[in-house]
């Protein structure tokens, strides 16, 4: 096996998010975890409606990056199952299909159904909790902070109010970290709230201020922040009894609903405001509250960074973490588009009123800042960066999720679930690890050795296997072990092949009869088998048209009765995931072969017309001669008139039929001057043939419709029972004789029983016989 390990590693720029994005992480997802006991009985239709109303929302919407869905009941004991799917149609099945049921005590397991949510979504989501119960599970609130540290999510949680008194802050904690709302409401302010939650996902979300105040506050304090022109709109959130908003733009006005303060949510724990389109520059925040609160300002923009931590220099993105050492000198690496210039890189603790802590920052390249080294604290912080954009305008940002150190435990390991490798090219597997402390990673496959590499902090290690065969298919795995610990991560890999065509990919050339039957066979191979296409001209060719006939799973292409007009370029093209291959038919269809020219001229003369023909000769001797007769010699009958008729030097024969044709010659002392004369008559059958026919199984029979006319006529045969023309690929053991006016069917069988019919057509006119045949 041909192993080659990339080390140069791409510097990935993932919007509000550390985890390294793959195809299957390309869209956001939206999730809903569900308490099922029985004590949510009055509440459950109220919030199942309003939760098929936030999805039938977000599926409206043009712009939204949701397309995964989550859906994950709780219960006690019991948690899940858990249903994922880009299908919306099954999480409102699993809506309608919940029972409400058992309980009993108070807490239930929450935490435990949103940390199996947080385990499926994909990163930049939003986990929507409905309960009316704390959570018995409160001991895994650390696991459910590291999983939304690393997925950047946001959870908020709609609790209705219930006779069941807690003290328990788990929800809280889990909201204030990851920038969600804990909702305690009653029963008429559901529908308030969960108009407010519809209304304000949105992927493109960015953190602008986020400040636990662990008082009161009856006078308000100014709190200052800065709005950059790709802010669409401003959100001031706050959590807190009775709490106040007041909301100053940069020209010193007080904004109220006169100027374009919009009230979202007002209740006696939460108050939500938004201004649209808000102008750019140094805006004030007002806030009062009568208890401990937390206040929170994001907007609408594309403009975000991304982060992460090392404890030496980073080259790039892949090779930091998203949580920093516990204890130990960490830098921090940004990544923010479209900077002029960094102003402060700084860490704001979660619990504080807001103060930071300024660290030393270099710029490292463009759009990328080096921030520390520092030691974290242990309480969870916020990342702060403040600059000024190439419009001029300063901005401020804050990582959507507040950030808790770690200690080193064992490496993170991402993966792409699937990847494909096409036989004779390359396979490439991307493994991203992240460790807080140096680790060893090992690619391993099955039949082939393992091979290892060591690290000093977090790394994309991509894997590239050359010259791919179908013994390549299979897992493979990717394991990394540090000094707290051993994971892996897993890649199915599905081999494929390029399409070939059986027939060899040649361009022919084909010169065809006209009014013949011909077909052209194209057998694609590949894995997976390949869709077979047939073209006609470069565009598409439907399955049955005139006289065109596509079987066999388009394998075959069928021309029958080939017009004079069908000269063309017939494509087959065979296409699978791994690529495309075409051969060319040029079909060229000739027409039966002129007449040679026996005569000074050609004259067609429909039967019964009348032809007069002119001898241009000026010492005629008045003598014509029909194919070297006198004219005078021939005896026509045509009751008391002459069939032919000398007027001067020209000849008039009247009433034409099929013996008038013809050379006919006129005649002078020293030359002859010519005229080929053929009569055109529609077609007649030359040889009567029984309409009904019984033949016995294996043998053979024949359908003659030979017929005379001129133009020589063209024969047509169909069977009534079947939709397609009859031809030798279409129904079995027949053959066509004399330019198709005599069927011939071998080996007779069940199939053949049946009526058919026969057209024979000129441009004068056409005859029809009609056979029955039955086989016994």
């Amino acid at each position: 096996m041909n192993w080659l390990v990339s080390l140069t590693i791409v510097c990935l720029a993932v919007q509000c998010s550390t985890a390294v994005q793959y195809p299957e992480d390309v869209y956001s997802s939206l999730a809903f975890v569900f308490d099922t006991t029985g004590s949510m009985e009055n509440d459950y239709l109220q919030l199942k409606s309003h939760a098929e109303s936030i999805m039938n929302y977000v599926l409206t919407r043009n712009n939204t990056d949701i397309k995964h869905f989550v859906f994950v009941p709780f219960n006690d004991p019991d948690v899940g199952p858990v249903t994922e799917t880009f299908d919306p149609k099954v999480i409102m099945h699993k809506l309608n299909q919940v029972l409400i049921r058992g309980g009993g005590d108070c807490p239930e397991m929450g935490i435990t159904a949103v940390i199996r949510a947080l385990k499926v979504v994909k990163p930049n989501s939003y986990i929507y909790v409905f309960t009316d119960a704390p959570p018995k599970d409160s001991h895994l609130v650390y696991d459910a902070l590291e999983l939304i540290q690393r997925k950047q999510s946001q959870v908020v949680v709609l609790r209705t109010v219930h006779d069941c008194i807690s003290t328990d802050k788990s929800y809280e904690n889990i909201a204030s970290l990851g920038s969600g709302n804990v909702f305690d409401v009653n029963k008429e302010d559901v529908s308030k709230v969960l108009q407010f939650v519809k209304t304000s996902m949105d992927t493109n979300r960015v953190n602008l201020m986020s400040v636990n105040i662990p008082q009161k506050q009856l006078i308000p304090f100014p709190k200052k922040l800065n709005i950059d022109e790709s802010i669409k709109n401003l959100q001031v959130s706050v959590s807190g009894l009775n709490s106040n908003i007041g909301v100053v733009n940069p020209v010193g006005k007080k904004m109220d609903e006169a100027h374009g303060l919009i009230t979202d949510l007002d209740l006696k724990n939460v108050k939500i405001v938004n201004i649209l389109e808000p102008i750019p520059g140094e805006w004030t925040l007002y806030i009062t509250s009568e208890s401990a609160h937390t206040i929170r300002a994001c907007g609408i923009s594309t403009k975000n960074f991304d982060f992460g931590f090392a404890t030496s220099i980073p080259k790039n993105m892949t090779q930091t973490s998203h949580r920093p050492l516990k204890g130990a000198k960490n830098y921090i690496l940004v990544n923010c588009p479209d900077v002029k210039k960094f102003v402060s890189c700084k860490i704001q603790d979660l619990s504080s009123d807001g103060t930071t802590e300024a660290l030393p920052i270099l710029d490292f390249g463009k759009n990328l800042l080096l921030c520390g080294p520092f030691i974290p604290k242990n309480n969870p912080f916020y990342v702060q960066v403040f600059g000024m954009n190439n419009n001029g305008n300063y901005f401020r940002r804050i990582t959507k999720t507040s950030i808790i150190p770690n200690e080193p435990d064992a490496p993170y390991i991402t993966t792409t679930q699937k990847a494909v490798g096409v036989v004779g090219g390359e396979l490439h597997i991307n493994c991203h690890v992240e460790s807080l402390v140096p680790f060893t990673v090992t690619w391993e496959s099955l039949n082939y050795p393992q091979q290892a590499w060591n690290f000093s902090q977090s790394s994309e290690i991509e894997l590239v296997v050359r010259n791919v065969t179908f013994q390549h298919e299979g897992i493979f795995t990717c394991g990394a072990q540090n000094i707290a610990g051993y994971s892996e991560s897993t890649t199915n890999v599905t081999i494929i092949s390029k399409p070939t065509i059986a027939e060899g990919s040649d361009n022919v050339t084909l010169v065809l009869p006209e009014g013949g039957d011909y077909a052209l066979k194209c057998t694609g191979q590949g894995i997976p088998s390949p869709l077979m296409i047939w073209l006609m001209n470069g565009s598409p060719v439907s399955s049955y048209s005139d006289h065109i006939l596509v079987v066999n799973d388009f394998r075959r292409l069928i021309i029958f009765d080939i017009p004079l007009g069908d000269s063309n370029v017939y494509t087959c093209r065979a296409i699978n995931e791994a690529g495309t291959v075409e051969k060319n038919y040029k079909i060229v269809v000739k027409g039966e072969t002129p007449f040679p020219m026996i005569a000074n001229e050609s004259l067609i003369i429909n039967e019964l017309d009348d032809v007069l023909m002119n001898c241009p000769l000026t010492n005629m001797n008045h003598k014509w001669l029909k194919d070297g007769v006198n004219i005078n010699d021939l005896v026509y009958k045509r009751a008391d008139e002459q069939h032919f008729k000398q007027i001067n030097r020209s000849l008039k024969i009247y009433e034409l039929d099929e013996l008038d044709n013809g050379v006919y010659t006129c005649m002078s002392s020293n030359e002859t001057y010519t005229f080929h004369l053929r009569i055109a008559f529609a077609p007649l059958f030359i040889k009567y043939q029984p309409e009904t026919m019984m033949i016995s199984k294996n043998e053979t029979v024949v359908f003659d419709c030979r017929a005379r006319g001129f133009p020589k006529p063209r024969v047509y045969w169909r069977k009534l029972e079947s939709a397609f023309p009859i031809t030798p690929w279409t129904l079995k053991d027949t053959e066509y004789l004399e330019d198709k006016q005599v069927l011939k069917i071998h080996n007779i069988d069940w199939i053949h029983n049946g009526t058919y019919t026969c057209i024979v057509k000129n441009k004068l006119g056409s005859e029809k016989r009609r056979f029955e045949l039955y086989v016994f």
